[in-house]
Formats: structure tokens, C-alpha cells, sequence
């Protein structure tokens, strides 16, 4: 791992007069650890940094001290960065997590780790670092929100990040992984496997023959689609939600899934790269979320609300602030955040009728998911129906993506 500094610009800048963030850096080269003492040495009372040189040696420190942030390299002896990463995710959740990647290896590692890290290119740019720390602070400040943690609390049991997820995530290490062995793995989580196949055999992928088992529907839906099912089908079953003809898990589930599709359209259509399609198809499968657990936690009250917002032809999510404090996409991020999922898929799922509250540099899973849920919207009505979504075409504008909608709609609605 490498890193450059400025040190002149960066003490010019004005300290942060917020909680000091606690960063563990992890390198097996002590001269690359040096260089990292010295570089945020000029953030003194912004930052307080601890260093190790293993994989090992950090899951030591990090059960004997709380951190925010665990900045590690990719490459180590032993324990490689990811694999120390998984396990800080699987450990300590709430966590923010950082591997360090060379371009070459860039791609594959986001395909091994998938959407529980971020990723910083070598050699990078304190200031680099420090905007991902921003952003860090700034959300977990946003969802301080003490009602929505209140009704995420309502829930009774928290569902946890399901194990077969985890062990998705562990056999994609490997040097050269099957594709076989996550047809296995998935074989293993009967409640998956059967929406695999409820999946893989629907309108939705369109494929012209039967499909009868876990090995073939990995085969045809990629690894990609394969995790971030894995991470979300769990979450559809676990909430019990009083059925009524205006608000259902199945409709949440149905919507989420065609935005899912389109996000991941939207995303390949602006050619990037594998792990943001498949934070877009993620992001998508979660947008709602936060519904289910109002729903679940609130029941009679919430559903009156729903009925509400289709009579008064009101946004659900306008009605939610004013009766509750609190919307379903704080609700629903706030629980990702427990979850100590990855910033992109927090972020898209708060502000995904609401881009421009987000600190958006471009095109992203936020912008995909915004897209998305407008365009089946428009094609099916919101669940519930109450009020159509709205396009914040001033944040499109802004980011220079106003003059793509009419590609996304002609390749996603018309075509």
C-alpha cells in the first residue's frame, strides 16, 4: 500500500469540531506504516490512528478496542485485506471499512469481496480518505434519528445478515471458485434456493427452459445476483405483515425486484463497473425495505396510513413524516446500517426519492435506484397507489446525467 500527501494544503484546512474517528491501519510493510504515521500526524484532533502489521494482529487489537474505520491493504501474507475485512464486518458491523487496491487487481476484488467494502485506488490522496470519512460521519449523523431507531427496535428480533450470505462471501476468496460451490452453498438455505428457482423460472429473467435446481439457477443469474439475493430474500420472510388489498410483502417484494432489474439496467446502460451493477440490483431490492418494518412494527396504524396516501393521492412517504416523525427510507436505512452495510447502499436506499440530499459526484446506485423506482412508477402504479413518484431532475441536471433519462426510458420503458 501506498499513499501521497499534501501536508501544507491539508493543514490549511479547517479541523472537523466533531468526535475524533478512531482509524486501525493495517499493512504488512513497515515503511508503509511509517509513511502513514507521518501523513495523519497533520490531522491531530481530527483523527487518532492505531497501525498493525497482519491481518491477525488487527482482529487482536479490534477485540480489545473500539474503531471506526479499518483502513487495511489487499495484499498481506495470511490473511489478505478481505479476508480481514469479511471479518470485521461479520464481527463488528458498525464498523466503516476501507481496502486499499491497485487497478489491475481492482475488479477482481470487488467481485471477491462484493458490497461489504469500500474501496480506495493506491496510491491515493489523504484527502481522499478524509472525504470518505466525511461521508462516513455524515450518514451515521443523518440516521441518528432516534424514532426510526425507536421502530427498528419495534421489530422484537433484529434479523441478522444470514449466514449463507457469509459463506457465499468466504468461498468467493478462493484463487478460482466454482461457480458449482455457490450453487451448493445456496442449496444448503431452503428459503433461497426456492426463491431462486420462483426467480429463475419467472418473467422476470425470461429464460425459455425450466430451470429444477440451485447449481443451473447460479449458472444462469451470475454469482453477483446469487449475493445480493442471499442478503435480501431473508429480510422479505422474516417480516409478518397483516395482508390487506392495499399493501402486501408479495407487492413489495414484485416492485422491488423490477426496480431491481431496472437500476441494473440503468447501471450496465452507463457502462459501469461489475460491483456497482450489483449494488444497483441490491439497492433496488432494498429501496422499500423500510416499508416492511413500519408494517411489521406498526400494523393497524401503518396500513391506515397506506390507505391514506391512495385517497388522498399524498406521497406514503410525506404522510409517514408527519404521522410517525419518520420515513420508511430512514426506517429501512437505519436497519442497514445495524447491518453495517456499505455507504452506496445506505445512501440509495435514504435518498431514494430524494437524490439531492445526498452528496452525489455522479452517476451512482442513488441515481439508478431514483431512476428506477420512477420508471415502474410510472408503469405500475407506487404500492398502495397513492401518489406518483417525482423526478429530481434538478439533481440529474446538476450531475450532467438530465440529457441520459430519455436513453434510460427508451432502453428500460420503451424498448
Amino acid at each position: 500500500m501506498s499513499a501521497t500527501t499534501d501536508a501544507s494544503e491539508a493543514s490549511r484546512e479547517p479541523t472537523t469540531r466533531g468526535p475524533i474517528m478512531r482509524i486501525l491501519f493495517v499493512d504488512d510493510e513497515e515503511m508503509v506504516l511509517r509513511m502513514l504515521r507521518m501523513a495523519v500526524t497533520s490531522m491531530q484532533g481530527e483523527w487518532e490512528a492505531s497501525f498493525a502489521n497482519s491481518g491477525r494482529e488487527a482482529l487482536e487489537l479490534l477485540a480489545k478496542e473500539t474503531f471506526d474505520m479499518v483502513v487495511s491493504d489487499m495484499r498481506m501474507p495470511g490473511m489478505s485485506g478481505a479476508q480481514l475485512l469479511n471479518e470485521v464486518f461479520r464481527l463488528y458491523p458498525a464498523t466503516f471499512r476501507i481496502i486499499l487496491t491497485g487497478f489491475v487487481e481492482h475488479e477482481k476484488v470487488m467481485e471477491a469481496v462484493g458490497t461489504a467494502h469500500q474501496f480506495l485506488a493506491k496510491p491515493f490522496q489523504l484527502d481522499s480518505l478524509k472525504e470518505l470519512l466525511r461521508r462516513a460521519s455524515s450518514l451515521k449523523q443523518r440516521l441518528r434519528s432516534q424514532r426510526a431507531r425507536l421502530i427498528v427496535a419495534q421489530i422484537g428480533c433484529v434479523p441478522s445478515v444470514p449466514d449463507v450470505y457469509f459463506k457465499i462471501l468466504d468461498a468467493l476468496q478462493a484463487p478460482h471458485c466454482p461457480v458449482e460451490r455457490i450453487g451448493e452453498i445456496a442449496a444448503t438455505d431452503p428459503g433461497l434456493t426456492s426463491k431462486l428457482l420462483q426467480l429463475v423460472n419467472s418473467a422476470f429473467f425470461g429464460f425459455s427452459s425450466q430451470v429444477s435446481n440451485a447449481n443451473e439457477a447460479v449458472m444462469l443469474l451470475g454469482t453477483g445476483t446469487i449475493r445480493s439475493l442471499a442478503l435480501t430474500c431473508r429480510l422479505f420472510s422474516a417480516f409478518k405483515v397483516e395482508h390487506s388489498p392495499d399493501f402486501s410483502v408479495e407487492q413489495v417484494w414484485t416492485h422491488s425486484l423490477r426496480v431491481a432489474r431496472l437500476a441494473e439496467h440503468i447501471a450496465r446502460l452507463e457502462r459501469a463497473n461489475n460491483a456497482l451493477v450489483e449494488q444497483a440490483f441490491t439497492a433496488g431490492l432494498l429501496h422499500d425495505l423500510g416499508k416492511l418494518i413500519l408494517a411489521n412494527a406498526l400494523s393497524t396504524k401503518y396500513l391506515a396510513l397506506v390507505r391514506r396516501s391512495a385517497s388522498e393521492r399524498r406521497p406514503l412517504s410525506e404522510l409517514e413524516s408527519e404521522a410517525l416523525g419518520t420515513n420508511h427510507a430512514e426506517v429501512g436505512a437505519c436497519l442497514l446500517q445495524l447491518w453495517g452495510l456499505p455507504a452506496e447502499l445506505i445512501e440509495a436506499v435514504l435518498w431514494h426519492e430524494q437524490p439531492a440530499n445526498a452528496s452525489l459526484d455522479g452517476f451512482c446506485p442513488t441515481i439508478a435506484v431514483h431512476v428506477a423506482n420512477l420508471f415502474d412508477h410510472e408503469a405500475h402504479g407506487p404500492v398502495g397507489n397513492g401518489a406518483p413518484k417525482q423526478l429530481d431532475s434538478v439533481c440529474l441536471d446538476r450531475l450532467d446525467l438530465g440529457q441520459r433519462l430519455a436513453v434510460w426510458r427508451e432502453h428500460c420503458v420503451d424498448g
